[in-house]
């Protein structure tokens, strides 16, 4: 019979809770800001 592919999982130990993971700061923008926010640079494709 062949190896399996991903070893065994063994639960002997109780789970560990995973860490989670730092978000960013969330960013408000007046209403000039908007007008001139871009999030990224955009390459236009030709068609």
């Amino acid at each position: 019979m062949s190896e399996p592919l991903k070893p065994r999982i063994d639960f002997a130990e109780p789970l560990k809770e995973e860490p989670t993971s730092a978000f960013k700061a969330q960013q408000t923008f007046s209403e000039a800001e908007s007008r001139t926010f871009a999030p990224a640079a955009i390459d236009e494709r030709p068609e």
